[in-house]
């Protein structure tokens, strides 16, 4: 079994009567995003030393038992070796430590090592020397049989330093990260506010990477979403603009079916500004590799959406003619712009740009909602989706070397 131990005791020089592992990253505490990690090390079971039971804790056993993984709080050191058996995978992860998760899972996934830091510069930014030459990074991987010496340890002992000393007097392999870690900002254990605050943009900016202006609506609520998200991730207001751009669909429907079919295509519209922000925050908001499930805000929703969309532009469109026609001319155009998605070819760099500007559904509906109010929905929609199907033949060409010259 792969069991991971962490330590909450350690208190925050910024913030009197709080402790290191609670400081807020990304709307979720430190300790929070270590149990992440350990999750991504495939770790079964963790243990975390801490001083009580507090709503940071608990919220961290909410998690961990969300993605069915056993989370344990403990005050005694020496409970430790109950816990763990001699053949278990032990994972430590140093009080307050906010380390690159892809490096360390990159690095601990196969045996049992302990990362280093060359001495200079990581005894300045507070990492534990090892030797004349290096400093712990706060991580390791060792053998269960390691955590049965704890109990030889009073009970105010430092559990990860003591870890520490008991892997490398048993010889396991040290292996030395990449010190630009550390200059980055990208691996921190005692950061200031201000660099903690740099870390967390770049996290986010990372983890959602926002389309690009060439889809100006989807570009700007995403940047939305992403600002917000560093306010609520964590909290109880997380799902909120998940539940408010269901609820504006619902209202659209509802509306439609009371005859007032231009009001719902605005509401609509508000639906259509909602879901962008509402992926943003689930992206950063839900558990490590997936291990949970959850409304698929990028597929399950957006679908459903465009279906409701279809049918809102549908009954903006005056019944004179076939009435097949009414939802036949929107659905068309849906349906270039999903194939637009889909496809990956054009210019060298542009697809993503292009593919973007397909899916961007807010722009569209702002080209479309004045056409509704003056009753030209349906040549709105036939322009819209000829100018569509224009693009996909200009992308083809493009990628063929083909020019108009």
């Amino acid at each position: 079994m792969r069991i991971a131990i962490l330590t909450a005791l350690a208190d925050d020089p910024d913030r009197k009567g709080r402790k290191r592992a609670f400081r807020i990253f990304a709307g979720r505490s430190i300790l929070s995003h270590q149990l992440d990690c350990a999750i991504d090390l495939g770790c079964e079971s963790v243990a975390c030393l801490v001083g009580g039971l507090g709503q940071d804790v608990i919220a961290c056993q909410h998690r961990a038992e969300a993605a069915g993984v056993r989370f344990q709080a403990i005050e005694d050191i020496r409970r430790l070796s109950g816990l763990v058996k001699a053949d278990d995978d032990v994972f430590v992860i140093a009080d307050g430590l906010l380390p690159s998760v892809d490096e360390a899972v990159r690095l601990l996934g196969e045996r049992s090592v302990v990362l280093t830091f060359p001495a200079d510069p990581a005894l300045a930014l507070g990492f534990e020397r090892i030797d004349g030459d290096c400093a712990w990074s706060g991580m390791l991987r060792t053998r269960g049989q390691s955590v049965e010496r704890l109990s030889d340890l009073p009970p105010d002992a430092e559990a990860a330093s003591a870890l520490l000393r008991i892997a490398l007097q048993a010889g396991t392999r040290q292996a030395p990260l990449d010190p630009a870690l550390l200059a980055n900002g990208d691996w921190l254990l005692r950061a200031d506010p201000p660099t903690l605050l740099a870390r967390e943009k770049r996290w986010i900016a990372g983890k959602v990477s926002p389309v690009s202006f060439a889809a100006p609506g989807l570009a700007t609520t995403e940047r939305m979403g992403s600002r917000l998200a560093r306010d609520i991730v964590g909290t109880r207001l997380e799902r909120i603009p998940l539940f408010a751009a269901v609820g504006a669909g619902v209202l659209a429907a509802l509306t439609a079916a009371l005859g007032k079919p231009l009001v719902a295509l605005s509401l609509g519209t508000v639906m259509a500004v909602l879901i962008p922000i509402a992926g943003v925050i689930q992206r950063l908001g839900r558990m490590p590799r997936n291990r949970t499930k959850r409304l698929g805000v990028d597929t399950t929703l957006r679908a459903g959406a465009d279906l409701l969309l279809v049918g809102l532009i549908a009954l903006n469109i005056p019944v004179e003619g076939p009435a097949w026609l009414r939802l036949f001319v929107p659905s068309m155009l849906f349906a270039m712009l999903w194939l637009g998605e889909q496809l990956d070819y054009g210019p060298p760099g542009g697809s993503a740009g292009w593919r973007a500007l397909y899916a961007d559904r807010i722009v569209l509906l702002i080209l479309l909602l004045p056409a509704a109010f003056f009753g030209t929905a349906q040549l709105a929609c036939a322009v819209l989706a000829a100018l569509v199907l224009g693009s996909l033949f200009l992308r083809k060409a493009e990628e063929s070397g083909l020019t108009a010259d």
